[in-house]
């Protein structure tokens, strides 16, 4: 039994450990004092956001891509809501600041500001 619950933990921190990484950067060592995170439902999921994160390196609509989370193995990570996104990003030094809502026709997207207490000049 002591085995199998050692097992089931060894698995559960396994995939838990997975690095995120923002435009191929860590999100610990993102490069800028203050973050940006737009959150944009799914149309049909509407719990589930896909995330992006500005910290300046978007200057246009063609660059979104490199404000995306990823896993290891280059995977967009979808979070369950915004504050899904909001605790992940607490936990690796982010303080949350502001946020406010733009709705449109294409549906609402949240906009996020976040302190990054990693940066150093």
């Amino acid at each position: 039994m002591r085995n199998t619950i050692l097992t089931i933990a060894m698995v559960a921190l396994t995939f838990g450990m997975n690095a995120q990484k923002v435009n191929n950067l860590d999100i610990r060592d993102i490069p800028a004092k203050y973050i940006e995170i737009v959150s944009i439902a799914k149309t049909f999921k509407p719990f589930k956001v896909k995330v992006y994160l500005d910290y300046g390196q978007i200057s246009k609509m063609s660059e979104i891509k490199k404000g995306g989370f990823f896993d290891d193995k280059g995977k967009q990570v979808v979070f369950n809501g915004t504050m899904g996104v909001l605790n992940f990003l607490e936990q690796n030094g982010y303080v949350y600041v502001n946020q406010y809502l733009v709705s449109g026709a294409g549906g609402n997207v949240y906009r996020t500001l976040l302190l990054n207490t990693n940066f150093n000049k």
